[in-house]
């Protein structure tokens, strides 16, 4: 182990524990849209009072869902992956083209993080909120997907540095 390696561990092992954190938040969110949607059907058709919120809440807890798993998800090489071309490479030729393609990915996450950010800023200036019956600031909703993105990059670019590759789905090392 060389000593960037040595010395980029612990940081390496907090984004890995603020992307698990990410995992459950993202699985919580899951759970809590059920349950809206239960009360909302409940409400609704038991007693003739549907909810004004529920849909609203539904959305955002989607959003937070998606964007605190995928950090996550790219970690485990759960993305969609169409592998036709390095699966027919030579596997020296195969491995270059994965590792290209997580650097690209990688340089993309963070091209957007760039503009997310920017934008958060926009929008937390002028103070914009959404616009739905719930509104709220619509700058904590983008941060959370500048977020996701930014940590998703950054495993892309560790995807692109490990040792093994598998072009078959798989990317566990």
């Amino acid at each position: 182990m060389s000593n960037l390696t040595k010395a980029l561990q612990p940081l390496l092992r907090l984004q890995d524990a603020i992307s698990l954190v990410g995992q459950w938040l993202g699985g919580l969110s899951l759970a809590l849209i059920v349950v809206i949607y239960a009360y909302e059907v409940f409400v609704r058709y038991l007693m003739g009072a549907p909810t004004s919120w529920a849909s609203d809440f539904v959305s955002f807890l989607l959003l937070i869902s998606v964007f605190t798993v995928l950090p996550w998800l790219t970690r485990e090489g759960g993305n969609v992956a169409v592998t036709l071309l390095p699966d027919y490479m030579p596997a020296r030729g195969g491995q270059l083209l994965l590792r290209c393609g997580f650097v690209v990915a990688g340089i993309a996450c963070l091209w957007v993080t760039y503009i997310g950010v920017q934008e958060t800023l926009l929008l937390f200036q002028r103070n914009t909120m959404t616009l739905t019956t719930v509104r709220i600031p619509k700058w904590p909703l983008l941060a959370l997907i500048t977020f996701g993105l930014f940590n998703s990059g950054l495993y892309f670019f560790r995807l692109a540095a490990r040792p093994n590759q598998a072009a078959h789905g798989g990317i566990h090392a």
